[in-house]
């Protein structure tokens, strides 16, 4: 998790808000510091939520009863330590509220001492789950859709089945199974609500389990789609370290086309520099003949050029047959 900082008055640097339960902006990093070590104890708290319920609703006796009963205490009394905690530690009272709305509620609706017509309300201290969800995950990497979603899923069924067995009267189990039927919209109708207050919990699921189940479907999705695309970059780096290579390759046989390139100018400079000393001699060698045999010049009728002579040709005749080479 990561943290950004400010400069705040004499209490020092204030932290901004990151993603844990507790801090809240405007902190100061002392109290971020005091904030932070509320999160792995609220964590623990809220899932000792679900065995409590499970403890609580099948009607447990003997010594089970009674840890129910401790267990139903001890959770409500860390909810209430942490709303006095984060109000001492709070910079702004307004900002707790306005950042934690769910602890209030789930706070204000758990009382434990309900009576036994409102004690299916102790369900929505699950909703706690997804408060402490960001301070779960965020140790192993990024929050996304889909963990809410699966959140979302157990609330709905866990949560409604609890209170669906209280409401009707069924073991947990029962409770349980009508209600992950329900939100998966199967409807087997085996198990139906015969109480008002049952009817009214079916039609709060039955809504409920449309939105859970389009949550958990576009969850999925997006995880499939991030994993394909994830997939899909490897490979696509991996085709731009070939290119790279490539690219690479190429570049050096480029330099060794240029190194070629220079090594065919300078023979070819060379070339030309024999050349004209040949052409020189052939010329020498042509003058010379013409001298002998005036007979032997240019075909073109032109006087043979002289040595020095400047008009004289550029290129030299054709070399003397074997008769002129042996009169010479």
């Amino acid at each position: 998790m990561t943290e950004a900082t400010e400069r705040g008055g004499p209490g020092g640097t204030r932290s901004a808000h990151v993603g844990t339960t507790h801090v809240l902006p405007g902190m100061t990093e002392h109290q971020a510091r005091l904030a932070r070590m509320l999160d792995v104890p609220t964590v623990v708290v809220v899932l000792l939520v679900v065995p409590a319920l499970i403890l609580h609703f099948s009607d447990a006796d003997g010594l089970l009863g009674v840890f129910s009963g401790v267990l139903n205490w001890a959770i409500y009394g860390w909810f209430v330590f942490e709303f006095a905690c984060m109000l001492y530690l709070a910079p702004d009272d307004r900002e707790y509220f306005r950042y934690n709305k769910l602890d209030i509620f789930v706070l204000a609706t758990t009382f434990p001492l309900l009576p036994n017509v409102l004690q299916a309300f102790w369900v929505l201290r699950l909703l706690r789950l997804i408060d402490v969800l960001p301070v779960i995950l965020g140790r192993f990497g990024s929050v996304s859709l889909l963990p809410y979603a699966i959140v979302l899923a157990f609330i709905a069924v866990f949560g409604g089945g609890i209170a669906f067995a209280d409401l009707e009267g069924l073991s947990v189990l029962d409770g349980i199974y009508w209600a992950n039927t329900t939100v998966n919209t199967v409807g087997y109708g085996d198990i139906s609500a015969q109480t008002a207050r049952g009817k009214l919990l079916s039609m709060v699921l039955q809504w409920t389990g449309n939105v859970v189940l389009a949550l958990l479907i576009g969850g999925v999705a997006a995880a499939a789609q991030k994993a394909m695309l994830g997939t899909a970059a490897a490979e696509v780096r991996e085709d731009i370290e070939e290119v790279q290579s490539d690219v690479e390759e190429i570049e050096e046989d480029v330099e060794d086309v240029g190194e070629d390139v220079e090594d065919l100018l300078k023979d070819i400079r060379g070339l030309s520099a024999k050349d004209r000393i040949i052409l020189k001699e052939l010329h020498d060698i042509r003058r010379r003949l013409a001298e002998i045999h005036p007979g032997t010049g240019d075909s073109s009728g032109q006087p043979p050029a002289r040595e020095g002579d400047p008009s004289g040709p550029s290129a030299p005749a054709e070399p003397p047959d074997e008769d002129a080479r042996g009169r010479s």
